[in-house]
């Protein structure tokens, strides 16, 4: 049956005459399953009605899709205050209001700038749709599987133009440009001195490596990784900077050990001990704070003197540049936290915090006019997206405007 409230808040919406209380009632409303077929037809007359020659992509379509109906149980993280949480602070599993109804504004707001989408039946061909051009002039495009390579004897090769010529002088390991991996294989050990090698990966790059032990490890953008290209000995030691997402291959009778360099200080590195698990650690250095999240298994955080283990769904926090006398430990949502990963933004914080990831991905610099510190936003897309494309959904959440010239994106608030 159809809800003509529904269609009544819908619409006032589109028309930018709806109140706070209306809003949030509507949100309520696009979250439920129950209404997704009359959300569906209501996008769908609101597109085709439209007037715009703009077209959106599948991808881009179905991302702003599950951001609607995926949002329920979803839940928020802190805005980027530069304060860490009180220690073994647990926060609750259940989705946030306002989160929700940010999130789902953002991926609303969408559909209404770009339009021209024609929601067509899964069961059709679905035809090739033009490219949209950015409404901001310039442009830049997303990031991808780039990085280079430095051998122990300090040789560094870019990993797009590297050949298997270059690697004669370590047996055992292969480059798949393709796929974005370099891969040791277990055969790869010599009887010599251990060598180092460091993985880099800059910013707009990504890239994965298979440790000659089977485990495996995801860079994000401006990150490194430094291992050996065989474990011996008792532990398989690595050190790390940026962002790395970790999948250890078990192993009892040697641990896997991850150094985290603290960039704002010199004092102990944050150290992170396994022995067969999933997580991931982002200690970037314009960041405030080092987090260790657990996904699978069990690890040790160690900081300073202080030592949490976490369990599955645990994030460890500390904050860079200051002595440690605890570590905060908090349950998180582990899929948003890994959704880089996965080729997804996912914000929930400070435009800030939001702008950073911007700037890393898309390797652009970042300025601020007006007074933004307020200003918090939700919303998930591709990170396969143009930057214009990222900074429309943020824009059109209200108070907030984006320039881009020549690789600088300028954000201005215009509350």
């Amino acid at each position: 049956m159809q809800n003509r409230r529904l269609d009544d808040l819908f619409f006032r919406y589109c028309e930018k005459k709806i109140t706070d209380e209306e809003r949030e009632e509507l949100m309520a409303m696009l979250l439920s399953d129950d209404n997704r077929a009359q959300i569906n037809g209501l996008i769908d007359q609101f597109i085709r009605s439209d007037g715009t020659k703009h077209t959106l992509s599948d991808e881009t379509a179905e991302d702003i899709l599950s951001s609607i109906f995926s949002a329920t149980g979803l839940q928020g993280g802190d805005a980027d205050t530069g304060q860490a949480p009180a220690a073994n602070q647990q926060e609750p599993r259940a989705a946030r209001p306002m989160w929700l109804f940010r999130l789902a504004a953002a991926s609303v707001v969408l559909f209404l700038v770009y339009g021209g989408y024609r929601w067509v039946n899964r069961r059709k061909a679905v035809p090739q749709v033009a490219v949209m051009h950015s409404v901001y002039g310039d442009d830049a495009p997303a990031g991808g599987n780039r990085a280079s390579l430095t051998l122990a004897d300090g040789r560094t090769y870019d990993l797009n133009t590297i050949t298997e010529r270059n690697l004669l002088v370590q047996p055992g390991t292969t480059i798949d440009k393709s796929k974005g991996e370099v891969i040791y294989g277990k055969n790869s050990a010599n009887d010599g001195a251990v060598a180092y090698n460091v993985l880099k990966t800059p910013l707009g790059g990504q890239y994965k490596i298979v440790l000659p032990d089977g485990s495996r490890a995801w860079l994000n953008a401006g990150s490194s990784l430094k291992y050996p290209t065989a474990f011996k000995g008792s532990r398989r030691d690595v050190e790390m900077t940026g962002e790395v997402y970790f999948e250890i291959e078990p192993d009892k009778t040697r641990p896997f050990l991850v150094r985290v360099a603290d960039k704002n200080r010199n004092g102990k590195d944050m150290e992170i001990t396994v022995l067969g698990t999933h997580f991931n650690i982002s200690s970037y250095g314009d960041e405030p704070t080092m987090q260790t999240t657990l996904l699978e298994g069990s690890v040790r955080v160690k900081k300073d003197e202080v030592i949490k283990v976490l369990t599955p769904g645990q994030q460890a926090r500390v904050i860079s540049g200051e002595p440690v006398h605890d570590i905060a430990v908090k349950t998180v949502d582990t899929e948003s936290v890994v959704a880089w990963k996965e080729g997804r933004f996912e914000f929930n914080g400070n435009i800030r915090e939001i702008m950073r990831q911007i700037s890393r991905w898309y390797d652009v610099d970042v300025k601020y006019e007006g007074n933004v510190e307020r200003k918090s936003f939700a919303g998930t897309i591709s990170r396969k997206n143009n930057v214009s494309e990222v900074l429309k959904m943020l824009e059109m959440t209200g108070g907030i405007q984006f320039r881009i010239d020549d690789r600088k994106i300028t954000v201005k608030n215009t509350d």
